[in-house]
């Protein structure tokens, strides 16, 4: 095998492969199912004003 040949070998694979993974992440990351997680992990960083005020804000 040349080098050329090698090169577009890797340039071919790298792409499909990238693509596949970024398929494989927006579909994980977008299904229905998981939007409850997301809300949660979204929400668990704000704090919630009724039970975590702190003392001197009284």
């Amino acid at each position: 095998m040349s080098h050329g040949t090698l090169v577009i070998i890797a340039k071919t694979f790298g792409l499909i492969w990238l693509m596949g993974f970024f398929l494989i992440v927006v579909v994980l990351a977008y299904r229905p199912s998981a939007r409850a997680a997301q809300e949660r992990a979204a929400r668990s960083i704000l704090p919630d004003c009724a039970a975590r005020q702190p003392e001197h804000w009284t």
